[in-house]
């Protein structure tokens, strides 16, 4: 595979969790973080449907970017990530052999690559389409990012809060600074796809590989 020619190593250190109401988790970092930006977002993940991508983290970001994480590996209660693909659409033929990786059923159609649309209607059925509007505050302390983050996706409202570094150090010491038990750590894809599972479960999801 090729796929390693065009990887852009992007790797940074996260911690994300879903406070519910009685969390202190979100005041914490709104008190010992600076504000620096609030923003409404709707970004569309295409889930990989196979298994063994579920370490793949691909998503289109407010209708103009096609991105792609992976999930390499996890120290304690930090996992370590990737940014393997970051590009605006129209999207360049070198997304192929990630595209081949990350979606190893899928084909690549004429024009797939020029607009968003087109690019879902190419991975379907081989992936699961999830819309998330978010409104987030971003927040800094040194060297480390946080957010705080209110979405809506598949008839859910919830709240999640997030830590990002390119280094170990300043996630592992906030955290441990917050005792203990912390919150798990569950990422985006990890969380729509118990979303999924659970909308299944009651009858509200036919084929959730396919927009609304």
């Amino acid at each position: 595979m090729r796929m390693a020619r065009i990887l852009k190593w992007d790797k940074t250190y996260e911690y994300r969790a879903w406070p519910g109401p009685e969390d202190t988790l979100a005041a914490t970092i709104r008190r010992d973080f600076q504000s620096q930006q609030m923003e409404d977002r709707t970004d569309d993940y295409l889930l990989p449907v196979g298994l063994s991508a579920l370490t793949f983290l691909p998503k289109i970001r407010a209708g103009k970017k096609f991105e792609i994480k992976q999930r390499i590996r996890t120290d304690a209660a930090v996992e370590i990530w990737r940014r393997i693909f970051s590009e605006k659409f129209p999207l360049n033929l070198n997304v192929q052999p990630v595209l081949e990786a990350v979606y190893p059923s899928a084909t690549l159609t004429e024009g797939a690559l020029d607009t968003p649309g087109r690019l879902v209607r190419m991975l379907m059925p081989h992936a699961f389409f999830c819309r998330v509007r978010k409104t987030r505050l971003s927040l800094r302390k040194g060297a480390c990012k946080a957010e705080i983050t209110e979405i809506e996706a598949l008839g859910k409202e919830t709240m999640t809060v997030a830590l990002e570094c390119r280094k170990l150090s300043p996630v592992a010491d906030y955290l441990l600074a917050q005792g203990s038990p912390l919150l798990p750590n569950i990422d985006y894809g990890t969380w729509l796809r118990a979303q999924i599972k659970r909308r299944s479960s009651i009858g509200l999801v036919d084929d959730r590989r396919w927009p609304p």
